[in-house]
């Protein structure tokens, strides 16, 4: 077999290149391990997918998928699914498992809700794309951009395969995040997390998106519920590097 394999543009990655590069590279490796050739190709270069027997990527740019969705073998994950993990899409696909959640063009819709969190659609490439707001005036955000309430309890991080379950988890603090922003939730407390109500509630979640490989941040409240705050396609996996290689590997060569 012959497979395409298309890197994150480092644009995409925000404190994270290196890792989302490590964990493709070590996709690589298994699938070559198994006998199967690999081209790789970054996103900012990718021109065409003929010739392949398979796909996978991390792409996140709109040109690059419009490219992937022309392909006429199997994509990991699927085009649809990377666009369905955008915040103005999450938001309707995820209802009951998000905090309640708000589309804004532009300017806001009638919220009572504060403080509360404001996201830009698409996916977040800069601090200033996620941020925690005290009141209207903070809203500064123009064009398609999502009002979600604030979830209390202490945040968790997940990564999970589709067939291979939640490949690690762990409760997060200020340093665990891209950006910082876990220093507005609880900290951890050394309370257990409900493994079987996490692998439900995230599975779920994959389920209604459609994608595959993925992670998350869930935030588990005072009496053990979950609502999920922030979910997406292909993350670094970098604290599972090689477990979760080995499992998406198989993923891919399965399909």
């Amino acid at each position: 077999m012959r497979y395409l394999a298309v890197s994150r543009g480092v644009r995409f990655s925000p404190n994270r290149a290196d890792s989302d590069a490590a964990v493709l590279a070590a996709v690589i490796s298994c699938i070559e391990r198994s006998g199967h050739k690999v081209d790789v190709i970054c996103e900012d270069m990718l021109t065409g997918t003929g010739g392949y027997d398979g796909i996978f990527h991390m792409a996140r740019s709109g040109r690059a998928l419009d490219i992937l969705e022309k392909a006429d073998v199997p994509v990991t994950n699927t085009v649809r699914s990377v666009r369905n993990c955008g915040r103005i899409n999450q938001t309707r696909l995820l209802e009951g498992l998000i905090p309640r959640s708000v589309v804004c063009h532009d300017t806001p819709e009638p919220w009572t809700e504060w403080p509360c969190w404001v996201k830009r659609d698409g996916h977040a490439m800069s601090g200033n794309d996620v941020a925690f707001v005290h009141d209207i005036s903070e809203c500064y955000m123009s064009g398609a951009y999502v009002l979600q309430s604030h979830a209390a309890g202490f945040p968790v991080k997940f990564y999970g395969v589709r067939g291979a379950g939640i490949v690690d988890c762990y409760a997060a603090g200020e340093k665990d995040g891209k950006f910082g922003l876990e220093r507005y939730n609880d900290s951890p407390d050394g309370r257990p997390i409900d493994m079987d109500l996490l692998e439900k509630t995230a599975f779920e979640a994959s389920e209604r998106l459609g994608v595959e490989v993925f992670g998350g941040d869930a935030v588990v409240d005072l009496d053990g519920s979950m609502k999920i705050i922030d979910f997406n396609d292909w993350p670094s996996f970098r604290t599972c590097t090689v477990g979760a290689a080995q499992a998406i590997a198989k993923l891919i060569m399965e399909k």
